[in-house]
């Protein structure tokens, strides 16, 4: 087993998400052979529709062929890991969705995606991770392994996969890949920020240079959509947990909704 600590002191150091994520992946590749490693995060977990609209991810690894049928197929919004990694605590191992599949013990839909999976992926685990007021998760995927062998190493060293991934989610900052996939502009964040400092409608036109007080409530509109939040407050408090504000000390945690398929629970 390679030196944990520092792998660890490497994750922590590197400057950006991209080399942390990279650090990690490398990790996880060369010494449990996960070949596919997925990391996101969710900006809103109160719906199906939510969690699939306002996810954002670094992904490398898997079959492009798989990731063409995913994309065409409109999978995101059936993908059973990508909700329980939403809604639930516990990590969750691949064979246990095969093993929902063949026993019918979940809808035609999700089950639908969960075998698409299957003809790239033997083995791998879901990771829900959660700090900082981020709900994250990790996914890791060896495509050709053997799924019994994996499970017993995982049950092995289970512990410390889940202590690196959470380690990844806690030194990550997002605010650079959430401006760039949700497309939020200068101006948006201008008065997001000044929103965040609590000042009042005339004055942040005065500040952006504007006359038209719709033009504050557009921005803001802007930003509640991209980060899925039902007011300013809300929006406010996602942004600060996501690095785009400077960090005000709250955090919201929102519970995902009932969104799941029977008789599949939360932990």
């Amino acid at each position: 087993m390679s030196d944990i600590p520092k792998i660890m002191t490497q994750i922590l150091e590197a400057p950006t998400l991209e080399q942390k994520y990279r650090v990690f992946a490398d990790f996880m590749e060369g010494e449990f052979g996960y070949v596919g490693v997925n990391y996101g995060i969710f900006l809103d977990a109160r719906s199906a529709q939510a969690i699939s609209n306002h996810f954002i991810a670094k992904r490398m690894g898997m079959s492009s062929e798989w990731r063409e049928i995913y994309q065409k197929q409109g999978y995101g919004r059936r993908d059973l890991a990508m909700m329980m990694g939403a809604v639930t605590k516990r990590p969750i191992l691949q064979t246990q969705f095969y093993q929902m599949q063949r026993q019918d013990d979940i809808p035609k839909p999700y089950a639908e995606v969960i075998e698409g999976v299957h003809n790239f992926v033997n083995c791998g685990v879901v990771l829900p991770v959660y700090a900082n007021g981020r709900k994250g998760v990790v996914g890791l995927y060896d495509p050709k392994g053997d799924a019994v062998k994996h499970d017993e190493k995982y049950r092995k060293y289970g512990t410390l996969i889940e202590a690196l991934a959470r380690h990844l989610h806690v030194s990550s900052s997002w605010a650079e890949e959430t401006i760039a996939q949700t497309r939020l502009s200068e101006m948006n964040l201008r008065v997001l920020r000044l929103k965040a400092r609590g000042l009042r409608v005339k004055e942040i036109l005065h500040q952006i240079e504007r006359d038209n007080p719709k033009t504050v409530d557009n921005h803001m509109a802007r930003v509640r959509r991209s980060l899925g939040a039902r007011n300013d407050v809300e929006a406010v408090a996602k942004a600060a947990t996501l690095g785009l504000l400077e960090p005000s000390g709250d955090s919201f945690d929102h519970e995902g909704a009932d969104i799941l398929p029977r008789g599949i629970g939360r932990t």
